[in-house]
């Protein structure tokens, strides 16, 4: 059985909660991307596209890793509106625990929470006031020494100005049969993700309740009828959101009863050519 031997040096090295790092429910990459943000320092502020520069990774890896973490409870997302109450993008919030294990505790002012961000704004929704208010193209001191973070925002797009329709409360946490929307949407033919697309997905997402799955089954759907236009994707949704389904197991329901009723109108038709024999 091979060992791994482990060889530790002093000098640049950063404190965060080694919880996480055990936690079985994230996968290393997911652990990865949280310890990197996590050593951050407290105003730092970044578009995804820039994140992915310090990777061997690509956009659609990094997005997964952050999707998971967001799921597990690290990651919070939150909408963001202007003052008119137009939608804006969101604000994300890093935190070293999981959503559950925060409920147990005390939060205050010196808990190590990250703020990721998706656009450059002054306040939360809470209307605490976060770090980093301004962005003033100023270089910031990299968090080298043995400091704990309170807050960092991120920009994971480049004013793409999309926008989504409905606030929900975080989704659940990962299920292994759950597939994810954007990595089948790049693998299987709908072509590379562009910003505005990936945020409608998530809007979806949200709208859906945290169901992915409905999202994947929708582009399903459309690689069935092989039309692979996100335009024609998007129509699928609105629809079985406007009509109320709420899990897969709707969209097969409705399936079935489409199947019914046009074996029926068959059979209503074979019918009536059978009477006018007589």
């Amino acid at each position: 059985m091979a060992t791994f031997r482990v060889f530790k040096e002093s000098g640049e090295f950063v404190i965060v909660h080694k919880a996480f790092i055990h936690d079985a429910s994230i996968g290393w990459k997911a652990k990865g991307i949280l310890l990197y943000l996590l050593s951050r320092p407290n105003d730092w502020k970044i578009y995804e596209t820039e994140l992915i520069k310090h990777t061997s990774d690509g956009l659609s890896s990094l997005k997964s890793g952050i999707k998971q973490l967001e799921k597990a409870g690290y990651i919070k997302r939150v909408r963001k509106r202007d003052d008119k109450g137009r939608m804006q993008g969101y604000d994300y919030e890093v935190y070293e625990q999981p959503n559950h294990m925060r409920k147990s505790n005390v939060v205050n002012e010196n808990d190590n929470s990250i703020h990721m961000r998706k656009s450059n704004v002054g306040k939360s929704n809470n209307g605490k006031t976060n770090v980093g208010k301004s962005d003033d193209g100023k270089s910031h001191a990299t968090n080298n020494n043995s400091t704990k973070n309170k807050g960092t925002y991120i920009d994971s797009t480049k004013n793409d100005g999309s926008s989504g329709t409905s606030a929900t409360q975080p989704p659940p946490l990962p299920s292994d049969k759950s597939e994810d929307a954007f990595e089948f949407y790049q693998q299987n033919g709908f072509g590379m993700l562009q910003p505005t697309i990936v945020e409608q997905i998530k809007a979806w997402i949200d709208d859906f309740e945290g169901n992915e799955d409905i999202v994947v089954e929708a582009l399903k759907e459309a690689a069935t009828n092989n039309v692979y236009k996100w335009a024609y994707v998007n129509s699928i949704l609105k629809n079985w959101y406007q009509s109320g389904v709420k899990s897969v197991e709707d969209i097969k329901a409705r399936k079935k009863a489409r199947e019914k009723q046009s074996n029926q109108s068959e059979s209503n038709y074979d019918n009536a050519q059978y009477k006018s024999l007589f």
